[in-house]
């Protein structure tokens, strides 16, 4: 059974091998024993101990099993048999896990037993010396559940300390579809040097209103680089994703609606924010009690109907995308889903009506319109939906 989180994986194994003057490419100790098989570590060995060239780079290497992660270092010294000295610690995870979060684990420790070799030639002699290979194995073993149990370890010997932790990776966002909105929730200072001549291309039109299709079609790039690029920018938290702004859509407020009322500092940022560019301001009392009246159950057409934004000289468009990139309302999706089992091959597109997939990503796989999806799903009683 594959494992559910492939950023979440123990480590199966840790092995250290070396360059033997006779024998050649050998195992010198593994943590559990016996784990990887003479014939399995003769397959890959070439990679284990490899050229010059691959010295002090990570080595990631797949098979049908495991995933092995090494950092091979060569000592150049006139003291070994052929003046250098070949190591390699390895991790072994599973095959398809993620295993970033332990390359600077993998360099560190593997540092750490170079400045053991040099001072006392550590790993070299362990061959011939049972009293420090079992060290080493002390050593691997303790490494090996520390860092499986809690994600850290304090690993001491010869008078020499280190402390490794798991630093944890982020997941990526998912990609962009073709319809979502990046909304912006910090500043993209294009002066800044950590973003590249795409995203300068593309964030001029990231404006919360248009939506990747039309960035891709205003910045004249391919719809695949625009998503990678925006993708990149949510990795960063400089813009979240929405769907269209359309008055069917439902929004619910969220807690943090309570920190707005209560931090007077906001007040004028979201008056100036919210309010229509022509006229008197909108008043702060007036844009909490729309935002107030956001509820499962209302689209956001029934609370302009109630409310008339215009009256109020508030943009209804600007309130929504204020409350998404500040948290105070979230959106409610709509996913339909065939009652019956028997039902799906009669209903219209039935098989994406499954509750796993928003009206909005369905338009988005099928082409289809979204005003038109969702007439067809209110007038076939085969199909409920679920706001979520």
């Amino acid at each position: 059974m594959e494992p559910l989180d492939p950023y979440d994986n123990p480590i199966k194994c840790i092995f250290v091998c070396h360059f033997h003057h006779t024998a050649g490419p050998k195992i010198l100790c593994q943590v559990p024993k016996d784990f990887m098989s003479k014939d399995t570590f003769e397959t890959v060995s070439v990679y284990m101990i490899p050229k010059g060239q691959l010295q002090k780079f990570i080595i990631t290497i797949t098979t049908r099993d495991n995933k092995i992660l090494g950092y091979p270092i060569q000592i150049n010294d006139q003291k070994y048999l052929r003046n250098a000295y070949y190591f390699n610690l390895c991790f072994v995870c599973d095959h398809n896990s993620h295993t970033l979060h332990y390359e600077p684990i993998v360099k560190k420790l593997s540092s750490f037993l170079l400045n053991l070799e040099i001072e006392d030639n550590f790993l070299s002699k362990s061959d011939q010396s049972e009293k420090t290979q079992e060290e080493l194995l002390c050593l691997m073993s303790k490494v090996m559940d520390d860092l499986n149990l809690y994600k850290r370890c304090t690993l001491i010997a010869r008078q020499s300390i280190i402390y490794l932790n798991v630093i944890e990776v982020s997941r990526n966002p998912p990609t962009p579809l073709d319809f979502d909105v990046p909304l912006p929730v910090s500043e993209i200072d294009l002066l800044d040097e950590q973003w590249d001549l795409t995203t300068r291309q593309v964030a001029p039109f990231i404006d919360g209103v248009n939506h990747v299709c039309k960035i891709s079609e205003l910045s004249k790039l391919d719809i695949e680089v625009v998503a990678a690029c925006i993708q990149n920018l949510v990795y960063c938290n400089a813009v979240s994703l929405v769907d269209l702004f359309r008055y069917s859509n439902m929004y619910v407020c969220t807690t943090k609606i309570g920190q707005l009322a209560r931090n007077k500092s906001r007040y004028d940022e979201a008056i100036s924010a919210i309010s229509r560019p022509s006229g008197p301001k909108a008043t702060f009392k007036d844009i909490f009690t729309v935002f107030s009246a956001m509820r499962q159950g209302s689209r956001f057409i029934d609370v302009c109907l109630r409310f008339n934004p215009v009256s109020i000289n508030i943009d209804e468009r600007n309130l929504v995308l204020y409350g998404l990139a500040n948290g105070y309302i979230r959106q409610l999706r709509k996913y339909p889903v065939v009652l019956k089992e028997k039902d799906v091959e009669k209903t219209y597109m039935g098989n994406y009506y499954n509750g796993l997939n928003s009206l909005n990503i369905i338009s988005c796989f099928t082409n289809s319109d979204v005003y038109h999806l969702d007439e067809e799903i209110e007038r076939d009683i085969r199909i409920v939906s679920v706001w979520k």
